[in-house]
């Protein structure tokens, strides 16, 4: 851990450690643009700062819980910084139609992350009914065992 001009930096083997990612995946996201680390030495070692560690988890989390892909999240926290910034310069404009510009600009950002939730939240709930279709079909094979013929068809339509 290293400290500069108040800040605190870790280490990409500390982070590694803290949030039990490798250090190849964290050049990856690097590489990617998901997770720029906040500062670089001369020689370009990255440091990391709290708030790369947050997005870290922010990230582990989108993926786990969601099941998306690298540049969905990438997209998704994107969005967040840009609705963070909309919501900044809402803040400390002067002008009401200014305040207004930027309030309207953070709330479609949010709709648009809402609406692509919302399709992933669909695309789960269809794959999860496609499985308790099987599973129930399965049960009854299970209670009434008769012959093998076409068990992969009949378990496969349930689609």
């Amino acid at each position: 851990m290293a400290k500069s001009n108040g800040a605190t930096f870790h280490q990409i083997g500390e982070v590694c450690q803290i949030t039990g990612l490798t250090p190849r995946t964290l050049h990856y996201y690097d590489e990617i643009g998901l997770l720029v680390p906040s500062e670089r030495l001369a020689g370009g070692q990255r440091l990391y700062t709290a708030a790369d560690l947050k997005r870290i988890e922010e990230i582990k989390e989108l993926k786990g819980l969601l099941g998306l892909s690298l540049s969905d999240i990438k997209r998704l926290l994107d969005a967040d910084d840009a609705r963070t910034r909309h919501l900044e310069a809402a803040e400390t404009a002067v002008d009401p139609a200014a305040r207004r510009r930027e309030l309207e600009r953070a709330l479609d950002i949010t709709v648009a992350q809402w609406k692509s939730v919302q399709e992933k939240v669909a695309q789960l709930t269809a794959f999860k009914r496609k499985l308790e279709r099987q599973v129930r079909s399965l049960r009854r094979m299970v209670a009434a065992p008769g012959r093998g013929n076409g068990l992969i068809q009949r378990v496969g339509a349930q689609r």
